[in-house]
């Protein structure tokens, strides 16, 4: 069985008192694939007090994998604890942005990303004993919008781990477009993005012609990640986040296993503390299945963090 390596969460004590970001549940697992499961190559960081998750998946297949996911989330946590710090001088403490009006959050998040990268192409690298190594990040932070109820999430992704909002009655959003194959497929105008999406989201082979079935196989080739052989594309964005919203990231080895359907289904009918799990576990049934029944398949290192902001 694969052994579950669930991430340290942080603690903030002022003046002997916990405090956290309030209003919001976070829930999160993270397992190694089957076939190392003394190792796994997904990292995942919760900082629920501080406001800050994000999933680290790994590339290279060996250790080397799984210390650039461990280097960037190290990185990544000790960045944004900095960057609170300064940004609190003068203030009243508080370990979250109070106001999201008081600091550019996409340009701290571009800080962090940058820094995540650094780190793994220099203490990763010499961890390592390579510098054939790298990581994908999906990261979000928190902010509560003066005198409202509501926050502000940046989110920032390299790579091909995704972040997801579920609001409402609305259809499942993914707010991430993928640094992968098919993407650079539709800049170069072979397909269209109604046919990635729809090779993207196939159950079987019968679903696409033989041209869009290579295209399917190799979806998971990625075009860059942090501390690959140039400097990444870091894309930032911002959405206001609203009371009953949750907000998915996961690493390839969910969203590689389930459909986007699949993933909303059980955002919509699991409690919240339980829906990480969830979707761990129905991703693992998924990668045993035959692939005379799925070509979804696919044995990995899986890591989902679900939060909710709560009434």
């Amino acid at each position: 069985m694969p052994q579950h390596r669930m991430s340290r969460r942080t603690h903030i004590t002022t003046h002997n008192h916990i405090i956290g970001l309030p209003h919001f549940t976070f829930a999160h697992r993270s397992i190694a694939c089957e076939r190392h499961p003394e190792r796994n190559e997904d990292s995942i960081l919760v900082d629920e007090l501080r406001g800050l998750a994000a999933v680290f998946d790994g590339v290279g297949g060996s250790a080397a994998g799984e210390i650039a996911s461990q280097t960037a989330a190290r990185a990544a946590r000790q960045r944004w604890q900095d960057i609170l710090e300064q940004h609190h001088i003068g203030h009243k403490m508080q370990p979250y942005l109070e106001s999201c009006n008081d600091l550019d959050l996409c340009d701290a998040l571009q800080q962090l990303v940058l820094e995540a990268d650094e780190q793994v192409r220099t203490e990763g690298a010499h961890k390592a004993g390579t510098d054939d190594l790298a990581t994908t990040v999906a990261l979000a932070a928190f902010s509560r919008q003066p005198d409202a109820r509501d926050y502000t999430m940046v989110y920032a992704h390299v790579g091909d781990s995704r972040i997801y909002l579920l609001r409402g009655d609305e259809p499942l959003q993914r707010l991430t477009s993928d640094d992968g194959l098919l993407a650079k497929l539709v800049e170069n105008q072979i397909i269209n993005e109604e046919d990635a999406l729809r090779i993207d989201q196939a159950v079987r082979t019968d679903e696409l012609s033989d041209t869009e079935f290579s295209y399917f196989r190799l979806r998971g080739g990625i075009t860059q990640a942090l501390g690959g052989p140039l400097p990444p594309t870091i894309h930032i964005d911002t959405i206001s986040i609203h009371p009953g919203d949750r907000i998915l990231l996961c690493t390839d080895g969910i969203h590689d296993n389930l459909t986007d359907q699949e993933i909303e289904e059980t955002l919509r009918s699991e409690p919240r503390h339980a829906s990480a799990r969830v979707l761990v576990e129905r991703s693992i049934q998924r990668s045993h299945q035959e692939r005379s029944i799925t070509v979804r398949a696919k044995p990995d290192d899986m890591s989902a963090i679900v939060i909710t902001c709560r009434f």
